[in-house]
């Protein structure tokens, strides 16, 4: 007899959950995908985006729907002014939500999290090769020592070579920004609506 109520119990939360699961179905978003069909990022309701429109004007912010083709972004108008202090101050002076169609993105800037990223682009080996040239000559006239010497004309060469290399990877590092004919932007329709 004390097993009824506990079905009971028990039926009733496998009906609460099925409701519950039932109300959490997504949204329509936007997907970020390379020439191969291979998904590179989601974007929907909620998350946070930075585009390029086609007329060149960068949008950033969340976004605050995705639905009939369009997104729908949040942008904050975002002031700084003088206090009577003399101090600078920054304040929002409001916000609002623009609406495009999805095919008017430009390209999207992806932030994809990469980590040792200064040294994928070559900046750390520019500021060390010059860094080390420009410290060899202060201490060689502080020294009094000749720059045309053969040991310092090495450590020079050197230098300049890791600078060259450092520049050479700033040029061929890919940057964030994802359009062209290598990604393609894709509106996936999740609502019957």
């Amino acid at each position: 007899m004390k097993q009824l109520p506990m079905r009971r119990l028990f039926l009733l939360l496998v009906m609460a959950c099925c409701a519950t699961a039932s109300q959490a179905q997504m949204g329509d978003f936007i997907s970020l995908k390379r020439a191969n069909n291979r998904h590179v990022a989601s974007y929907f309701k909620g998350s946070r985006i930075e585009f390029q429109h086609v007329n060149g004007q960068y949008i950033n912010g969340p976004i605050e729907a995705v639905r009939n083709d369009s997104i729908f972004v949040r942008q904050w108008q975002i002031v700084s002014y003088i206090t009577q202090l003399g101090t600078s101050k920054v304040d929002t002076l409001g916000s609002m939500v623009y609406g495009l169609h999805y095919q008017e993105i430009f390209k999207i800037i992806h932030n994809k999290k990469e980590g040792w990223g200064f040294v994928k682009n070559g900046s750390i080996f520019m500021i060390g090769g010059v860094g080390y040239a420009v410290l060899n000559l202060i201490n060689g006239a502080y020294r009094k020592e000749p720059i045309g010497d053969p040991a310092n004309l090495r450590s020079l060469g050197i230098a300049g070579a890791v600078a060259g290399g450092g520049f050479l990877l700033n040029r061929l590092h890919r940057h964030r920004e994802k359009k062209g004919k290598n990604y393609k932007i894709v509106y996936v329709k999740m609502t019957d609506k």
